[in-house]
């Protein structure tokens, strides 16, 4: 790992270094596909378990699994054919679902309805060292590969309601987190007009959010009474739930997890950003 860093750096240093021919900037957008791991897994398991534990349900809670981003990118081109870029963006994920039905509780029947808006909002920096291949007079093939810094920020709220107890709530979640990783791949350009190019792009990126701590609340009302919680230091935590089959499950609980009788598994949530980008745009040179 070590000679590789080395050896990235030596390459930057070198391309940074080296005449510049020309400037150019890049602007591209797209679709952003990304891994999930715990987040994803655990929401499978929680439609798997609503499933297997209620009488009649419609709908299903969707995983963090695409969206939309935006990148820009100044690239200084050298004669080697070798460019460094600059650049960042923006993506985020999360749609909105929702579960209803009726289950059964101590031989009686109840309703109950949940909906779930996860986002996962991300800020991408990154540099690249880009090397250029002339397919044809108008086209080029770009490679290209670097280190990734993100800004993420992940958000969930989650409105419900149930017949038992007359519950009435809404939990909220708010956490934020940097990210390291990498990023590689390969675009094609094909010059349209004088200074401008046309760009397709494919790219996979590296890097996770995990050891998520952030803001919990959750405000509603009762036959009890009113429900007023919240703290600063709560976590997502991933855990096995197993009351008669194995359900892998995520949710929010203080530092010491979760715990109970059917409870095993517990640890820090991952939220993979591991996963692919597809993007078109311009360049336009300088």
């Amino acid at each position: 790992m070590r000679k590789t860093i080395l050896f990235l750096s030596i390459l930057f240093i070198a391309a940074a270094a080296a005449p510049a021919q020309l400037i150019s900037f890049k602007l591209t957008g797209g679709m952003t596909w990304i891994d999930g791991d715990d987040y994803n897994k655990g929401i499978a398991g929680l439609n798997r378990y609503i499933q297997d534990t209620t009488t009649t349900r419609t709908g299903s809670f969707r995983e963090l699994t695409n969206g939309f981003h935006a990148l820009g990118e100044i690239i200084v081109h050298t004669r080697s054919g070798f460019a460094v870029g600059f650049g960042g963006g923006y993506y985020r994920l999360g749609q909105d679902s929702s579960v209803t039905g009726q289950g059964m509780q101590s031989d009686a029947a109840f309703d109950f309805s949940s909906t779930y808006k996860p986002r996962l909002s991300v800020i991408p920096l990154f540099i690249n060292l880009h090397y250029f291949v002339p397919l044809a007079s108008k086209a080029k093939l770009d490679l290209y590969a670097g280190p990734l810094f993100q800004v993420v920020q992940y958000t969930f709220e989650n409105p419900s309601t149930t017949s038992v107890d007359a519950v009435s709530q809404t939990v909220t979640y708010t956490a934020s987190q940097t990210s390291f990783g990498f990023e590689a791949g390969l675009g094609l350009s094909c010059n349209i007009m004088p200074g401008v190019a046309l760009i397709i792009d494919g790219c996979y990126r590296n890097g996770e959010a995990t050891d998520l701590k952030g803001n919990w609340a959750v405000l509603g009302t009762s036959a009890s009474g009113t429900i007023n919680k919240s703290s600063a230091e709560y976590y997502v935590w991933a855990y096995d739930y197993a009351p008669g089959g194995t359900y892998s499950l995520v949710d929010f609980f203080d530092a010491n997890g979760p715990a109970g009788e059917f409870i095993s598994g517990a640890r820090k949530a991952v939220i993979r950003l591991s996963g692919i980008t597809a993007s078109a745009g311009l360049k336009i040179f300088f």
